[in-house]
């Protein structure tokens, strides 16, 4: 078993390197997508002791919060491992995550090559995905919180709802979490459907937090009836605003330690250096 890790990085190029020297253990490799609105040299330089096993993406992308440039940025990472770090498995992270199991253990449970990505039906209004995520016109904001980009949403909220079944086609929409993992055959097949259907990938640019929705629908669009599990990603979200969730520390490895999940996010090594100590002793020592 054979993994390629795709992380999306925007800033703490060191916190990178460190989860990295974790994943990369194994005999893994990674390909890194840099936001286009940062420096890579820090990356580069903060990466360079792994060689050839981690690599950052030719192509770059302008990420901006609830926009297409997630989806586009991760597609960039997927398409370079497929062609140039393919793997049995690929795995979706951010910069900002940690393995909280050994990575052996993953090898394990990839194994059985299932798609794990949380993965509902829309509209699931229990779950906060409800249609108008698709059917309301929606302008990413080039800084989070900007005003002028909320008058302009609720502006766009006037116009008429889209239409989601013509510009979809056949498939139905779903969504989920943004962070997944996938078998190489599904990975091939997800890209195949991204080149053939233009119209589908350009209705998302305008869809509000495309990146938990664009994956699901494409999976449960493909030509093979590819296993569906949850994924594989703790969080935990108390914040009222929903717009980000808690950042894990030291007083939370407890906890991980009785998840059934395999990495966790957020994590603050600036703030919580002793952090990456407890899970690399606590959580990813053999047992």
């Amino acid at each position: 078993m054979r993994v390629t890790y795709l992380v999306l990085a925007h800033h703490k190029p060191q916190q990178l390197a460190s989860l990295l020297h974790l994943l990369l253990a194994e005999g893994d490799r990674a390909v890194v997508h840099v936001d286009a609105n940062v420096d890579d040299a820090p990356f580069r330089r903060a990466t360079a002791d792994l060689g050839p096993s981690a690599v950052l993406t030719t192509a770059r992308h302008r990420v901006r919060w609830g926009g297409f440039g997630m989806v586009a940025a991760t597609l960039s990472a997927l398409r370079q491992a497929v062609r140039s770090v393919p793997a049995d498995h690929y795995v979706l992270l951010s910069g900002v995550d940690l393995p909280i199991k050994p990575i052996a253990a993953l090898h394990r449970e990839l194994a059985a090559g299932q798609v794990r990505m949380n993965c509902w039906p829309m509209p699931d209004e229990r779950r906060g995905k409800p249609m108008s995520r698709l059917e309301r016109w929606y302008v990413a904001p080039r800084h989070r919180g900007s005003r002028v980009a909320a008058r302009l949403n609720r502006l766009l909220e006037r116009l008429p709802r889209r239409d989601v079944a013509a510009a979809l086609g056949p498939a139905r929409p779903h969504a989920g979490s943004q962070w997944w993992s996938m078998p190489h055959g599904c990975a091939e097949q997800v890209l195949d459907f991204v080149d053939a259907s233009p119209r589908f990938v350009r209705f998302f640019h305008h869809v509000r937090v495309p990146d938990e929705v664009f994956f699901q629908t494409v999976v449960k669009a493909l030509p093979t009836d590819w296993d569906v599990r949850p994924g594989l990603t703790y969080t935990r979200w108390t914040s009222s605003d929903r717009l980000s969730p808690d950042t894990l520390t030291t007083a939370d490895v407890a906890a991980l330690a009785r998840a059934d999940a395999f990495f966790a996010r957020k994590f603050d090594l600036d703030a919580d250096p002793q952090v990456l100590e407890e899970v690399r002793t606590r959580l990813l020592a053999p047992g």
